[in-house]
Order: structure tokens, then C-alpha cells, then sequence
């Protein structure tokens, strides 16, 4: 993949959104192309810009973060979805792969995962960052044993 990796931000806090554009400024390969504050603006851009990757919040205003990322879903399988949210749980974690996000990151880990979690979900992969993988693992460890 020579091109550039299209990210769309959505979250509801500014100040977040911009440390997000910061950050990927640093990635030559990694090219912001918009930004939104709730998830009806976010589908909305998605389905305009055709992003390769949205980076979702989990609570916004209109439509949630979920919500948001079935609607995309449903409308463009190319488009994926990587979920950010202050929370880690089990109880969080699967409802947004449920939803038809290609991976989780914990906003407080994010930054440093960022571009790693891009490049995995853009090639059609999954990423969980170590911590969600481990709520996860550890909530169906009877299921994995």
C-alpha cells in the first residue's frame, strides 16, 4: 500500500481531536482528511470523504459511538472503524466489535498505539491494544481454555 491511509477523527472533545492530529502528523504515511464532534457528523463525513479509517469515540452526542460505526458499516465494508474510548472492559470491548469496529484502543494508551492500530485495521486486520486484549481474554478464559 504506497498511498496515504485517509483517517477521519471523531470525538466530541476538540482538545482530543487535535492531540490525535498531532500525533499522526508524525506518520508520512497517515493523512488526516477530517474531523467530527458527534456521530451523525461522523457518518455523514464518512460516507462523503471515504476514509480508510475512522477513529470512533464511544460516547458522543446524536448517535453514539456504536451507533455510528453500524452505520458506517452497513454502508461501506471498506471503511474501518477503530473504537477510543476512556473505558477497557469486556462489557465495552465486545459491543463495539459486535458493532463492526476492526479494533479498540484505550484513549489513555492510544497515542502510542496509535499508528500500529491504523496500519493493522486498514490492511483488514483486527488490533485490541494489550490491556483490552487482556479484559477480554480474561472474561472468556473459560471459553479459551
Amino acid at each position: 500500500m504506497n498511498k496515504k491511509c485517509r483517517v477521519l477523527i471523531c470525538d466530541d472533545h476538540a482538545d482530543f481531536r487535535d492531540l490525535v492530529k498531532y500525533t499522526l502528523k508524525r506518520a508520512p504515511h497517515i493523512e488526516v482528511v477530517g474531523e467530527a464532534g458527534d456521530g451523525k457528523e461522523v457518518v455523514d463525513k464518512a460516507l462523503k470523504l471515504r476514509p480508510d479509517v475512522v477513529l470512533m469515540d464511544m460516547n458522543m452526542p446524536v448517535f453514539t459511538g456504536l451507533e455510528a460505526t453500524r452505520r458506517i458499516r452497513q454502508a461501506s465494508k471498506r471503511i474501518k472503524v477503530l473504537m477510543l474510548s476512556a473505558l477497557g472492559g469486556e462489557e465495552v470491548v465486545s459491543p463495539c466489535l459486535n458493532a463492526g469496529a476492526s479494533g479498540y484502543l484505550q484513549k489513555y494508551h492510544a497515542l502510542s498505539e496509535l499508528t500500529q492500530a491504523i496500519d493493522a485495521v486498514r490492511k483488514g486486520g483486527r488490533y485490541l491494544s494489550p490491556h483490552a486484549f487482556e479484559k477480554v481474554s480474561r472474561a472468556n478464559s473459560s471459553v479459551l481454555l
